[in-house]
């Protein structure tokens, strides 16, 4: 049996909570996804490198790469950039760009995506691949919350207890002239 694996780990970037997520393709798939607790809201999530903090920069199904192209992409086997974040809520999938020679050339490849959480819940983040022996590196997310709500100013809460007070009194005087 296989315990979920928590390979999220919480930093603070530019006063905003962000969280890396890093999904590891021998372990990661959506059998045994990285499971991260969010907050309502809007989140942006990035694919990052390891030299932004992330563990990985790409994964492999396979364990070689074969028959690529001059540039390295177009490959038979290789690197990818794809993956998945469920909720029970909604479902996105992000698809590889290509087949590549190189993680690095992958990464830089690689798509960024969004979404959006009505409630809190548990998100899932994973790979798609039932044979993850064989497989190589991984994914890492960088998943930054937008739309943070700022509590209220006391300004504003001065400006609402004097619209409640005046609303009060005006009620006061036409129902009792």
């Amino acid at each position: 049996m296989t315990s979920q694996s928590q390979s999220g780990q919480s930093v603070l970037t530019r006063s905003r909570d962000a969280t890396i997520i890093n999904i590891d393709a021998r372990v990661n798939n959506n059998n045994n996804p990285v499971i991260k607790y969010l907050k309502p809201g809007t989140y942006e999530v990035q694919f990052i490198d390891q030299s932004q903090g992330g563990m990985y920069d790409a994964w492999s199904r396979w364990s070689f790469v074969y028959e690529c192209e001059e540039n390295g992409e177009n490959c038979t086997t290789g690197w990818l950039n794809e993956y998945y974040i469920t909720s029970s809520e909604f479902i996105v999938s992000v698809p590889t760009t290509g087949v590549y020679a190189t993680p690095e050339l992958a990464r830089s490849k690689a798509k960024n995506t969004s979404f959006t959480l009505k409630f809190g819940s548990e998100v899932s983040f994973f790979i798609s691949d039932d044979l993850l022996a064989d497989n190589q590196g991984g994914v890492s997310l960088l998943v930054k919350r937008q739309n943070i709500r700022q509590p209220p100013s006391l300004l504003g809460n001065l400006v609402l207890v004097g619209l409640l007070i005046a609303s009060v009194a005006l009620t006061w005087f036409i129902l009792d002239p």
